[in-house]
């Protein structure tokens, strides 16, 4: 029982600035679940031999479990948070000034390995199947290592289709430096706030006055920056509204979470009156569910915080494994009637995606948590090779 509750503490991430916040962690445990329901969802109803008792397209579980995208963009508005805290705080709050080399070396040391190797497993999977030949698959492989795929391809990377939002988010990294500077160098609050709020609105009206939606633009940050940028605001009211902090909470934030998150599966849609009303539902959503009893709670619990704090390792690895599981699974099957089904393979495939995310996130994500990790890792080469010089030289 001890060792059982250790394993959060085994699991919990490391932050570059040693200051962590579960909550953070919490969300984005509340991102990468219904992207992992989506998937396995997609799988059922692609693989299943089963009659369905009712049509898919009227099974609202169904119409539910397909909503899983509202999780990417969930992540899109924590990356916005997380990466405009430092600048925020230098411009904001007289803090610390971000070294841009500094910031992007960490960008590529913390995030390249794990997405690298994963990657490499996948293609050499896919290769192994045959279903590609060399050639094809490795001209895929190469624009999705670089983050290309979106831009070359226009269209869901075919070594691992997840990597679409990954390449969106580097993109974001290089922008965010200038964005960050734009908005947070605005030094009136309500005037900073407007200019945030009203550049989201833009964004959206621009996406469908251009149709970027119809587009290769649709992968892009062209068409999500705005996502961006409610973590952008989230962080402005994080450091200068005390109010925002939680010193209380209520059953009523509870309630207006759970409705908000409702709303969000309902209103993501292209249309451009549901995407004014996705981005203020989203920052709606953030601050209820902040400042809920049972939704703090939640968020702040250990499984929970550790579970989201290895999210990047489920994201990159839990729709190959659903796409090799399913095929054993897949005759497992109980009535006709869909959500009991899907119920059932998520509680047959949830233990296997967390088992290997817990092995991956251990052996390569947590690792490269560590800021230091280059320099020890060369350290340690150093070392081995100063040895094994010396055992050379001491041999008769």
């Amino acid at each position: 029982m001890r060792k059982l509750q250790d394993i959060p503490s085994r699991l919990s991430r490391i932050t570059s600035s040693g200051r962590f916040i579960p909550e953070v962690d919490g969300f984005r445990f509340v991102a990468i679940l219904p992207v992992v329901i989506q998937h396995i969802s997609e799988r059922v109803q692609r693989y299943s031999e089963v009659q369905w008792a009712q049509p898919i397209k009227q099974d609202s579980v169904a119409f539910l479990a397909s909503r899983g995208t509202i999780g990417v963009y969930i992540f899109f508005a924590i990356s916005g948070f997380i990466l405009s805290l430092p600048f925020a705080k230098y411009w904001l709050k007289a803090g610390k000034k971000v070294s841009l080399k500094s910031y992007f070396w960490r960008r590529v040391t913390r995030l390249e390995p794990p997405y690298i190797i994963w990657m490499t497993v996948f293609f050499f999977v896919l290769l192994i199947q045959g279903t590609y030949g060399f050639g094809e698959l490795f001209a895929h492989y190469g624009a999705s290592i670089f983050y290309l795929h979106n831009f070359i391809y226009g269209e869901y990377s075919t070594i691992n289709p997840v990597a679409w939002s990954l390449e969106i988010e580097i993109q974001f990294y290089l922008l965010a430096p200038i964005l960050t500077l734009l908005f947070f160098s605005i030094r009136n609050k309500w005037t900073r706030r407007s200019v945030l709020l009203g550049a989201i609105m833009l964004l959206i009206g621009l996406q469908h006055q251009f149709g970027w939606y119809q587009s290769a633009a649709k992968l892009s940050i062209l068409c999500q920056l705005q996502h961006f940028l409610v973590g952008f605001f989230l962080a402005d009211l994080y450091l200068t509204d005390s109010k925002v902090t939680p010193r209380t909470s209520h059953w009523l934030f509870d309630g207006l979470a759970l409705l908000s998150f409702l709303v969000l599966a309902f209103s993501w849609s292209e249309e451009w009156v549901k995407n004014l009303v996705f981005s203020s539902t989203m920052i709606v959503f953030f601050l209820t569910a902040y400042h809920g009893r049972i939704s703090l709670f939640f968020l702040r619990n250990r499984w929970i915080t550790a579970i989201g704090g290895m999210c990047y390792t489920i994201y990159l690895i839990h729709l190959p494994l659903v796409e090799g599981v399913v095929r054993f699974t897949k005759h497992l099957t109980f009535t006709n009637i869909f959500s009991i089904n899907l119920l059932l393979q998520f509680l047959l495939m949830t233990p296997i995606i967390l088992a290997f995310s817990i092995i991956g996130y251990l052996l390569l994500e947590k690792p490269c948590m560590d800021k230091n990790w280059p320099k020890k890792l060369s350290a340690w080469w150093s070392n081995t090779r100063r040895n094994s010089l010396i055992l050379k030289k001491v041999e008769p």
